[in-house]
């Protein structure tokens, strides 16, 4: 043997008795998961190079063998399948069930997968007690003790009711095989009488998966549009980084942690544009009836020179979950708080006080499939903005009945 491939020949052995000694039950059932997850997700060319991993440390694993065949049929690759497939009948000795599942991939023949696409659309009609978002006091107070003044608000600034239609379309679609997927999302509110308040809002992004520092990770990027009594009122930028913690969790728990960064720009507004920032961390759990979630994080809010108040810091924290009540009647419930504090007196010689704004909000609704892909909702949301200034005050109760279709 040339010294050449003694080398060779001895660096193989060496990592082969790496693998061996790597290669634990807990480990080999670890990537195992990995590999069928990345599958899942559409993420085949992933999934692909980790059962070659797999099957590298541990060539007995008959169930890598077969997900790497059933992954290869799944991208079209009809030769290399039926190779793997020949592999699996002479290697392992397969059972009568594993041998249906190989020939009912041969009698369907290894078409290229098409890309997976998602549609949804919503038709709700609702009744909101503060279309307007109108003050809670109709008492507005600048000042303090001698220099003490009241004002009564006109009409204008206080709460109106109204019922409207909304119509909300969403669809979704992959991009590559490596799992970018691409999304949009359109709104529309009609009011009955309050058109002022009618609004349309657009929604384009795209979410793409990559490694951070060898964990599965996600990033989001978005852009939207909101108009608001036929203007253009907002536009939103954001980009989001996120990934599930490797934490030894309870099973059908997993952890999320999440970046993400904000640009707003306010088109009829002076000095409101504002630069964003959130860390958040998302807890959720999945079991056969109820499932649920927890969410936490940090905001900071920087907005253009001259805006009152100047920047701000805040928090935010939310519970929701949902049970299965019956076959097929679902309920939810969920609560969220938002807190903003500003950073400096909000209106000199006006409104003398750094403003400090807490947002809650309970929410319920019962949903009811109808067939497979047609649902009713009845939901009841009630939204309370306390404020250190009256002025912004407000509590809003709103009841919406949904009709949703789903993969139309």
């Amino acid at each position: 043997m040339k010294p050449g491939a003694l080398k060779a020949s001895l660096l193989t052995l060496l990592l082969l008795a790496g693998n061996a000694r790597a290669a634990t039950p807990d480990r080999l059932q670890a990537l195992y998961l990995e590999a069928v997850t990345l599958m899942t997700q559409g993420r085949h060319e992933a999934a692909t190079a980790a059962l070659e991993r797999l099957i590298a440390i541990e060539p007995q694993h008959a169930g890598a063998w077969l997900e790497l065949a059933i992954n290869h049929c799944t991208l079209g690759r009809a030769a290399e399948a039926e190779r793997l497939f020949r592999e699996i009948e002479v290697r392992f000795a397969p059972s009568a069930g594993i041998l249906e599942v190989i020939d009912s991939h041969r009698r369907q023949g290894c078409q290229p997968r098409q890309p997976k696409v998602v549609r949804a659309m919503t038709l709700s009609r609702g009744l909101d007690t503060n279309v307007n978002q109108g003050a809670s006091n109709p008492v507005f107070v600048t000042g303090s003790g001698a220099d003490r003044i009241e004002s009564l608000l006109s009409s204008s600034y206080l709460p109106r009711r109204d019922s409207y239609v909304q119509a909300a379309f969403e669809t979704s679609r992959e991009l590559d095989r490596r799992g970018t997927v691409g999304f949009a999302q359109l709104r529309a509110r009609r009011h009955d009488r309050q058109r002022e308040q009618d609004t349309n809002a657009v929604l384009l992004g795209a979410d793409h998966p990559f490694e951070l520092a060898g964990w599965g990770a996600r990033a989001m990027g978005s852009v939207s549009f909101v108009s608001l009594g036929g203007q253009l009122y907002q536009r939103q930028l954001q980009l989001q980084a996120r990934t599930a913690l490797p934490l030894p969790l309870p099973p059908h728990v997993d952890l999320t942690v999440s970046v993400a960064l904000g640009n707003i720009v306010y088109l009829t507004r002076q000095k409101f544009d504002t630069n964003t920032g959130e860390l958040s961390a998302l807890l959720n759990y999945r079991g056969a009836a109820t499932s649920g979630q927890a969410a936490a994080g940090v905001l900071a809010d920087r907005g253009e020179a001259g805006r009152l108040g100047g920047n701000r810091r805040g928090w935010y924290a939310s519970l929701q979950a949902q049970h299965r009540l019956g076959a097929r009647l679902d309920g939810e419930l969920g609560y969220t708080r938002q807190d903003w504090r500003g950073q400096d007196i909000y209106a000199p010689d006006l409104i003398e006080t750094v403003r400090s704004q807490s947002t809650r909000q309970w929410r319920a609704a019962l949903t009811a499939a109808i067939s497979p892909h047609h649902s009713v909702q009845l939901e009841w949301r009630n939204v309370r903005n306390n404020e250190n200034i009256s002025l912004f005050q407000y509590a809003s109760r709103v009841v919406q009945f949904n009709w949703r279709w789903n993969g139309f």
